[in-house]
């Protein structure tokens, strides 16, 4: 083990302390907790080694979190029946509009690139993710995901 994976090996007990705080739950927040140290020991290149540890790993574990919570305020869906997600709950009439929708978003993501980046990041790919499968900047993934659900909220409404 490297030096600096010995430093985050021994806040250990800070990260979860401070992850269980942020997330409300003990659970939840040891969830937090490994996800930061995971993502932390594999940037761990990117770390400036003459720079506090503590504010890098909590900027990891906020963004971890914001990123959790953005996805858990999206639309829930189920896990996929007969190859199509299905909205929770399995009210046939329900399963029937969210086929017909998951299908309706599908087709326009092959056709376009803003509402396939809105699809990757549906299917739970950060933004980062969705900028190297496209081959796009951040902020750019950010502005086209921006204007698909724009764009899906319009069609929806109609």
């Amino acid at each position: 083990m490297s030096g600096i994976e010995l430093e985050i090996a021994a806040l250990y007990p800070w990260i979860v302390g401070v992850a269980c705080r942020m997330a409300g739950d003990e659970a939840d927040g040891e969830d937090l907790a490994h996800d930061t140290i995971i993502k932390a020991l594999l940037a761990v290149v990117r770390f400036d080694s003459s720079r506090d540890l503590k504010p890098w790993l909590l900027s990891i574990m906020t963004n971890t979190w914001k990123s959790r919570e953005r996805h858990r305020s999206c639309v829930p869906f189920c896990p996929l029946v007969e190859g199509v997600a299905a909205l929770v709950p399995h009210d046939p009439l329900d399963v029937a509009a969210s086929r017909t929708l998951v299908s309706l978003i599908r087709d326009m993501a092959r056709r376009d690139i803003a509402m396939r980046s809105l699809w990757l990041y549906a299917e739970g790919y950060d933004y980062g993710e969705i900028a190297e499968a496209t081959g796009a900047r951040t902020g750019t993934v950010k502005s086209r995901i921006h204007y698909a659900r724009k764009r899906l909220r319009q069609l929806l409404e109609d």
